[in-house]
């Protein structure tokens, strides 16, 4: 399936869209001149009022050739127009965030007194106003904003964007069934899967290998990307990099910390699990054969068959629910297949409240694929019922926005559970383990290999790739123990991960959203059809509150060290049902 991106422009009309990246630039900079000198402590509650709405507006209609030129360039990363698109689009972006800066350090200035005197009287924009509270003392002075948003488009971003082009060119041969086949990235990593022992050892061999030839330019993109993240971290007064990003996902230091911590300490539930794999199997594993089928004929599904499932399961849960989701193929809103050049992976994207959410997936036909498409459809089911929301309210922190996709997967889990029986049963039970394995420990590990990453290049002024691998085997031991082999090409995994590259410090984010999902699910499986309602509010809230007090209005309380180590009691009752 591919989507319809005529929504946002008939053709990729390079021209048309400069020009209104062009006016929004302009509106930007009236906008600026008009509310620079008003913010001060004499603004009133009205005019603050009319910037969020006149702010919302200028977002809305901006953001939407953003998010056209980045779904059109992540369809095929080596078409020149999408390419071009995307660079233009990119260094409007710059230009905007630019112009706008000060009004940022404009409102970081008004006093504490002010604000809460504003958050009072514009109560629809409170958290919002909450916000610029909790940020004052990480907020710059204009000028220095100003660098900081201009440079953007130079610094690790465009870094970022290199390692993106770079590791999408990359295509693999290898002999399969005696023909020799060229794959992509997403393609290559789908062998993992196959019954095939030998050929998931070759897959994986092949693949990060590919990685490692490119050990200088990534290597060297990863340092100066922690660099440029460190030093606007330090310059900004965190005490650790990873508070920018904690802050910006609205949870506490100490919060994270007692995650990973916590998370770290129940690995003996993934080491429990590999032992009693390959018994099961009964063979000796490694890395390449954690997520090898059980049976040498894996079922395959198609797009349609993959659709029908995830349809039911959403529509069983809650009608309006199957409804919004069933809307995303109805309007040709997914981009499921593999082509030469698209990214790989999963996504969805949503960047306004006046334009639907779309998915980009790479479908393979294998069950992973089917909870993947769930995943991201419960993406674009939050991203939906949010756009009840205005503009600064719409969007989540990283730490709620993985709620709904995950508990969509849930969703698909028992529907597809509940059909099986004997063997089958359990090994589906097992696959989902493993996969909630690598959503959970497995983006533990990644954090915890970020923070190490982070502290030696600060330390010595950069890490080898050789140090960086070294650093990431360490880690590899921690989650694995003796219960697989770790084959040397798996040292070099950590520079695979894209997220360590574009967003540092995304990853604990899913771990953290899964411990709150396993809460959310078991919510709902205590209270039936009667949790629906709560929990369809708390979507369509978006980010207009912090996630501790949205959750606690469905009676999750986030402060209390016994939720998060409840939901790896509730993994190690799973796992219970198959050994």
């Amino acid at each position: 399936m591919k989507w319809d991106l005529t929504v946002f422009y008939e053709t990729p009309d390079i021209e048309k869209i400069k020009k209104d990246l062009e006016d929004i630039f302009k509106r930007a900079t009236n906008f600026v001149e008009k509310y620079e000198k008003l913010i001060n402590e004499n603004i009133s509650a009205e005019q603050v009022r009319n910037y969020f709405k006149e702010f919302e507006q200028l977002m809305e209609d901006g953001l939407k050739p953003i998010q056209y030129s980045s779904l059109l360039f992540s369809e095929n990363t080596t078409d020149k127009v999408a390419q071009q698109l995307y660079g233009i689009s990119e260094q409007y972006g710059s230009k905007i965030s630019e112009i706008l800066s000060p009004l940022q350090s404009a409102f970081a200035q008004l006093s504490e007194e002010k604000l809460d005197s504003l958050s009072k009287e514009i109560s629809e924009y409170s958290y919002a106003i909450e916000k610029i509270k909790l940020e004052k003392k990480h907020i710059l002075s204009k000028d220095a904003e100003r660098i900081l948003a201009a440079t953007s488009i130079s610094r690790r971003d465009a870094l970022s964007n290199l390692y993106e082009k770079l590791t999408s060119s990359y295509r693999f041969k290898i002999e399969i069934d005696g023909e020799e086949k060229e794959l992509s990235g997403s393609q290559i990593r789908a062998l993992r899967r196959s019954p095939d022992g030998n050929l998931r050892k070759k897959a994986m061999k092949l693949f990060f290998e590919r990685y490692k030839a490119d050990e200088i330019t990534i290597g060297e993109t990863y340092n100066i990307v922690v660099k440029d993240y460190d030093t606007e971290a330090r310059l900004r007064n965190y005490p650790k990099p990873i508070s920018m990003r904690n802050l910006e996902n609205a949870v506490s230091d100490e919060s994270v910390e007692k995650l990973i911590e916590i998370t770290t300490e129940n690995t003996n539930i993934v080491h429990k699990y590999y032992k009693w794999k390959a018994q099961e199997m009964n063979e000796e594993l490694t890395l390449a054969d954690i997520y090898a089928p059980f049976s040498s004929s894996e079922k395959k599904y198609t797009f349609d068959e993959a659709k029908e499932i995830v349809l039911d399961a959403y529509y069983s849960f809650d009608e309006k629910a199957g409804k919004i989701v069933e809307s995303f193929f109805k309007e040709n809103r997914i981009h499921s297949e593999i082509v030469p050049g698209k990214v790989g992976g999963a996504f969805c994207s949503y960047y306004t409240t006046q334009i639907k959410p779309f998915v980009l997936l790479n479908f393979n036909g294998n069950i992973n694929d089917v909870m993947t498409l769930a995943h991201e459809l419960g993406h674009g089911l939050h991203g939906t019922l949010s756009q009840k929301q205005s503009f600064i309210n719409y969007h989540t922190p990283l730490t709620m926005a993985e709620l709904a996709s995950v508990f969509g997967e849930f969703l698909v889990f028992d529907k597809i559970k509940n059909e099986l029986e004997g063997k089958e049963k359990k090994h589906f039970i097992a696959s989902t383990l493993e996969d909630t394995f690598a959503t959970m420990f497995r983006q533990n590990m990644f954090a915890r290999f970020e923070i190490q990453a982070h502290e030696l290049i600060e330390k010595n002024g950069m890490a080898s790739f050789e140090e960086l691998s070294k650093l990431y085997e360490n880690e590899l031991k921690i989650m694995f123990a003796d219960s697989v082999k770790i084959p040397e090409e798996y040292t070099y995994e950590w520079s695979s991960i894209p997220h360590i590259f574009h967003t540092p410090f995304y990853v604990y984010a899913y771990n953290y959203a899964n411990c709150l999902v396993i809460g959310l699910y078991q919510k709902y499986l205590e209270m039936g059809k009667k949790f629906v309602p709560k929990y369809i509010e708390l979507l369509e809230s978006g980010g207009k509150d912090s996630p501790e007090r949205l959750l606690n209005k469905i009676g999750i309380d986030i402060t209390k060290e016994e939720f998060w180590q409840g939901a790896f009691e509730f993994l190690n009752n799973m796992l219970n049902e198959i050994i």
